[in-house]
């Protein structure tokens, strides 16, 4: 289906006045290839011609040779795979290159060998008593064993310094941990320091209950995620360093050599936008950037229990734009909001911390087992809500609060009082507001990006996306919504409908236990590992439902949303994701009904981000006219699907990048 179709185009449609009586001649051929051209019918060829920044011919072999002159380069693939630039259509740039911080770049480490690793970093840095340590790229889903010694994070990272205030940052940009003396810099609305601690989390930080891991007492255990990390003051949220000359370089060279020419910044504050662009005046883009603005709310706030000033930040938006407009390849031209947060609970707290994305069923209260000797996990049990004793304490909570009360409670129950309670996670705004400014925005003419995870949260943001279409149905704008973990069958027409590009990270649908184990059981009824590929529950059947949007007429693109998980953008394994949904060491398939075909795989991150990104007419294609980014591949990648080698989709070796018709990267 997918062979070497030849595609009858001219190479003369990009001629001037007068071009009849002169033979257009090309700078480089490109001959004997696999070339993918994401065309409207997915079509293929096995040459293409590029003159200037443009594409003048995609065909034959015989219709390019005709435009070979005596100063073209002809390079001849023998078979090589030539696609389109790639699109990376949710990615933190700041972030994909390593800073000189304490780094744990992702690694697992347990409680115990965390301790010396940290205090390693106070060495190294030499820091004084009294600052902060930050740490980046922690892996909270992964490692974090607790021990006998170190029962909670909080316990461990005090066991590393008591004179040093120390923050764990989530390698997803949202988790984070803190220890005693970082706790205690809490202050409230006032900015009077208060400390977070059992009294206050119950009454001046209640709103931020559903953030904060506690212990049985209610003490906080160190957890504390998205924005309660603010509450301690933390002196870099996302662990990005400045943008200096030389790592907007290396970002550079690290987009060209994954073979990604087109990004959407995901989450850019106004000043950062302002540093790219001025960068870019003394070195220009070598890939056309879209910047989606992003800010701390609090400053656009009156008042801490008033909505942001959504005129103020449309004003802040549409002023960076203007200022801007002047450098070649960048856009600003979007908005990100967050919906809601992650669908990540810890199972190693004692209790567990629940997930805190956006549901419309409460979370489950899993009862969970420790094994030390396996350093793994298992359910033995659930609490009943609705049990006597749990009715008990949602209707008088005041009658278990001490700690001798939560310990009979423990005794005669088997799980603590807290667990009784019931969340349906939160969102990181005021509904009205999510939807008032996802309105305004679209009626400016902005796009719109918005972060869903949870099936409420991709539900409210739906809402909101209709509101905006009904609101200003000439509007210009595209609509994106990131992630979509967990959707209702209900809403999967709506992505097509209301012409919403889902853009999801493949990556993380890979079936790992460990990860997991930190959500199904917070969804469905888990009693074993096997019940985690249960093909009946909920969040099984309708996570990353990519196939069924693109069924009901949805289009999907794809982003990486590096640094998380990793500073590697890795385009190629989460293409490979996309079209497996498998562990490639178990062997197991999270809902295979949701593949992707490497067509649809590869439009994710070529036409359909070129779409998302409102610049279809100059690239995610190789059609005549397009300007010429693309990317050759050591490997044919349909060759590998054909032969049941879809897993080694992410060992595909890039050979050479280019934009505008020049080779920004090469392999030799």
């Amino acid at each position: 289906m997918f062979g070497r179709i030849a595609l009858v185009l001219t190479a003369t449609v990009l001629c001037n006045t007068g071009c009849a009586e002169k033979k257009l001649l090309a700078e480089h051929v490109f001959l004997d290839a696999v070339i993918y051209t994401a065309d409207a019918d997915q079509r293929t060829a096995e040459a293409m011609a590029v003159a200037g920044d443009k594409i003048v011919f995609i065909g034959s072999n015989k219709g390019a040779m005709a435009l070979i002159g005596a100063t073209t380069t002809v390079d001849r693939l023998d078979g090589k795979m030539l696609i389109p630039g790639l699109h990376d259509s949710h990615i933190h740039l700041p972030g994909i290159i390593e800073g000189d911080s304490c780094d744990l770049a992702s690694e697992p480490y347990s409680l115990e060998q965390l301790v010396p690793r940290l205090q390693q970093c106070i060495k190294d840095q030499q820091l004084p008593a009294g600052e902060w340590l930050s740490v980046d790229q922690w892996a909270f889903s992964s490692g974090n064993q607790p021990s006998e010694k170190l029962p909670t994070l909080r316990a461990a990272l005090d066991e590393v310094s008591r004179q040093h205030p120390i923050v764990l940052l989530g390698n997803d940009g949202h988790h984070g941990a803190t220890n005693s003396a970082a706790l205690a810099l809490a202050s409230d609305e006032q900015g009077k320091q208060i400390g977070l601690n059992r009294t206050t989390l119950a009454t001046e930080f209640a709103q931020y209950k559903a953030l904060i891991g506690t212990d049985e007492f209610g003490e906080p255990n160190g957890i504390i995620n998205e924005n309660a990390r603010k509450l301690v003051h933390v002196p870099n949220l996302w662990g990005y360093p400045e943008l200096t000359m030389d790592r907007y370089n290396a970002i550079a060279s690290r987009l060209a050599e994954s073979g990604i020419t087109s990004v959407l910044d995901a989450a850019l504050s106004a000043d950062e936008i302002d540093r790219f662009a001025q960068l870019a005046r003394q070195q220009p883009l070598s890939y056309r950037m879209s910047a989606a603005f992003f800010t701390d709310f609090s400053d656009y706030r009156s008042s801490a229990d008033k909505p942001a000033a959504i005129a103020a930040l449309i004003a802040t938006l549409s002023a960076a734009r203007d200022r801007n407009s002047d450098v070649a390849n960048l856009k600003v031209d979007t908005a990100k909001i967050f919906v809601d947060g992650v669908i990540e609970g810890d199972p190693l707290a004692n209790p567990p911390t629940l997930p805190n994305a956006a549901q419309l069923n409460p979370y489950l209260q899993p009862l969970f087992d420790y094994h030390a000797a396996s350093h793994s996990l298992s359910v033995r049990g659930y609490v009943d809500t609705s049990s006597d004793g749990c009715q008990r304490v949602q209707r008088a909570p005041e009658t278990v609060t001490s700690e001798q009360q939560q310990a009979e409670f423990y005794v005669k129950e088997g799980f603590f009082s807290s667990q009784c309670q019931l969340s349906y996670g939160v969102f990181e705004e005021p509904e009205n507001f999510i939807h008032d400014y996802t309105v305004a925005l679209f009626k400016a003419g902005f796009s719109v990006h918005s972060h869903a995870i949870g099936d409420r949260a991709v539900r409210l943001a739906l809402d909101s996306f209709a509101a905006a279409r009904k609101a200003a149905p000439e509007a210009q704008g595209t609509l994106m919504m990131a992630h979509v973990q967990l959707v209702h069958p209900d809403d999967i027409r709506r992505f097509a409908e209301l012409q919403v590009y889902p853009v999801f990270t493949y990556a993380w649908i890979e079936p790992l236990t460990d990860y997991l184990m930190m959500v199904t059981p917070f969804i469905d009824k888990v009693l074993s590992a096997d019940d985690l590929l249960d093909d009946q529950g909920y969040a099984y059947q309708n996570s990353y439902p990519a196939a069924s949007i693109l069924a009901a007429g949805g289009r999907v693109a794809g982003g990486s949303d590096a640094p998380v998980d990793t500073r590697d953008p890795r385009p190629f394994f989460n293409i490979e994701k996309a079209v497996t949904r498998g562990n490639d060491l178990t062997g197991a398939v999270y809902n295979s009904a949701e593949k992707l075909s490497l067509t649809d795989a590869l439009d994710s991150y070529t036409i359909r981000g070129a779409q998302a990104l409102r610049q279809e007419a100059l690239t995610g294609s190789l059609e005549v006219g397009k300007k010429a980014d693309f990317v050759i591949l050591q490997e044919n990648l349909f060759d590998l699907v054909a032969t049941g080698r879809s897993d080694s989709i992410s060992d595909a070796r890039i050979l050479s990048t280019w934009f505008d018709g020049k080779k920004i990267y090469s392999a030799d």
